[in-house]
């Protein structure tokens, strides 16, 4: 039976169907009257809980008989659905006041399911489905309402597995199988779109379909198939075949099959990925030839190629050393194709880790070289380092290496790029000069900070590696940063600044310049006299 839900005040109302009980037919006849007076929009559901199956126990009381027996008027669920979006208005508890009232739709398809009433169920699961799919897209759902579909299509499976196991007349007739199978590719197509349609669709219609229903599920398949080889149509046309190819198992699918479908809309990727699957390397290895260019898809094949074991481990290079001739060339006079450069940077990192994990020192050094020269800076500098540390390197070949990347730095004043490196080889006193080149000769903005705000960093990391060595730079670098914090306002800026002081206060005290110390705080309180909150932080650490 559909659920009795609490009422508006959240109270049971099972002390009302007991007080209604006790009345007479007229008497209830006459209630019934009044409540449709007053709430006419309520007359659809009660035409439709009326051809609920009243029964004690629907699971043991089966209604034979019933199985295809429609008296559902499928305007009544729409009328019910589109009550619940109206109702719901908008806003972010939209979502789950929709849900709530389609859950009791959803119950009455499952009480006529457990009375074995199949053509019913299918009426409210299908209307229900269809209608909320029409509403879904302006709703801003976070599970609620693809939780009630993914129910749907989990009731409308049941419908149709039901189906073998039912005497010949009790089972539903063309046209209402007709109408199953289309909601439920409906409800397959949302699944892939927006997600939350976790019953296996595909294979419940695969199994189920005869082969004229087959044949109009293949039809509908095809019409999806998206033109074009985009991401987007690439993606898409990848659950497509997925699906055809679920479908056809019926019908003896050979492998042969599957790739020619992929063949057909290009989707070399996935035909390559099948060739190797089928242990037909070289096959795989010619559609990706032939085919593959983007540089994600032919470092995933070159990935998977390597799985295939140590015989194809050059052809996987090669087949990478190869796209990355073919793209050089275009980045030959422009300098500002970004687009050809982070391409040949993606083929020389991945071409500079395979060289060095398979033991080929010489051109793992090589590349990581090129990729430092075509972008000089902290990250490609440690690539190389890496690679000319590596096992079976000439014990002097980071030592003649490392000042020409150095001098190649300094002439293209990468001076952050300096600092980094110098603090990432404890090299403080490097660090500190670099850092004042790059205060004397500021950059141009650079991930997201402005020069200035570069400039604090560094200043902050350089001075926390000169407190032992260099303290009276670590005090004069952190200044600085304290003051462009306070500048910059606010509490979680102030709560930065004080720990920043409290260092400079330790390295005072070390030093035995407390007077000095004292005079810097009394100075910087007194020209802050009007932030109140710094003050209140200053107070809390003490200073």
């Amino acid at each position: 039976m559909a659920k009795v839900h609490p009422g508006a005040d959240g109270k049971d109302q099972s002390g009302l169907m007991g007080r209604l009980g006790e009345k007479s037919r007229e008497e209830l006849l006459a209630l019934l009257e009044q409540l449709v007076q007053r709430q006419p929009e309520i007359e659809p559901l009660i035409e439709l809980l009326v051809e609920l199956p009243l029964v004690p126990t629907t699971q043991q009381k089966k209604r034979p008989g019933k199985g295809r027996e429609r008296t559902i008027d499928p305007s009544a669920i729409q009328s019910q659905v589109d009550s619940a979006f109206y109702h719901a208005g908008e806003g972010w508890d939209a979502a789950s006041r929709v849900a709530a009232d389609l859950e009791q739709l959803y119950d009455i398809g499952k009480d006529f399911a457990e009375a074995g009433e199949w053509a019913n169920a299918q009426v409210v699961y299908a209307t229900l489905a269809e209608e909320t799919m029409t509403h879904y897209e302006g709703l801003h759902d976070e599970g609620q309402v693809s939780w009630v579909l993914e129910e749907c299509a989990a009731g409308l499976v049941a419908c149709l597995n039901a189906q073998p196991t039912l005497p010949q007349n009790e089972r539903l007739g063309p046209s209402a199988r007709e109408e199953l199978l289309t909601t439920l590719f409906d409800l397959w197509k949302f699944g892939y779109k927006y997600g939350g349609i976790g019953e296996d669709v595909a294979e419940a219609m695969a199994e189920h379909a005869t082969a004229q229903e087959r044949k109009s599920i293949e039809a509908w398949i095809r019409e999806e198939l998206r033109p074009g080889q985009d991401f987007s149509s690439k993606w898409h046309n990848r659950h497509i075949i997925d699906f055809l190819a679920t479908l056809k198992q019926a019908e003896h699918f050979s492998d042969e099959d599957v790739l020619e479908e992929y063949r057909k809309v290009g989707l070399y990727k996935e035909m390559a990925e099948k060739c190797l699957q089928l242990g037909r390397q070289n096959e795989a290895l010619a559609v990706a030839q032939a085919n593959l260019t983007e540089p994600m898809e032919v470092t995933w094949f070159a990935e998977q190629l390597l799985k295939s074991g140590e015989l194809w481990q050059e052809q996987a290079l090669a087949f990478v050393e190869v796209r990355l001739g073919e793209v050089k060339p275009a980045l030959q006079g422009k300098p500002q194709d970004f687009t050809s450069a982070q391409t040949i940077d993606t083929y020389r990192r991945w071409l500079g880790e395979k060289f060095l994990l398979y033991g080929q020192a010489k051109q793992a050094v090589d590349m990581e070289l090129a990729r430092f020269q075509a972008s000089p800076d902290h990250t490609t500098y440690r690539s190389v380092r890496s690679a000319a540390l590596a096992t079976g390197q000439p014990g002097d070949l980071w030592p003649d290496l490392r000042p020409q990347l150095i001098r190649t730095l300094e002439r293209q004043g990468r001076w952050g790029a300096l600092v980094s490196l110098y603090l990432d080889e404890k090299e403080v006193s490097q660090a500190l000069a670099a850092l004042a080149e790059m205060e004397r000769t500021p950059a141009a903005p650079s991930y997201g900070y402005r020069s200035e705000g570069l400039a604090s960093h560094y200043q902050a990391q350089v001075a926390e590696a000169a407190e032992k060595s260099y303290p009276d730079e670590a005090i004069r670098l952190y200044k600085p940063v304290v003051q462009r914090l306070i500048d910059g306002r606010g509490r979680e800026n102030y709560q930065q600044a004080t720990g920043y002081l409290t260092r400079i206060k330790r390295l005072y005290q070390k030093q035995g310049q407390e007077a000095e110390w004292e005079r810097y705080i009394t100075n910087l309180r007194n020209s802050n006299k009007s932030l109140r909150a710094l003050k209140e932080e200053l107070d809390k650490r003490g200073l």
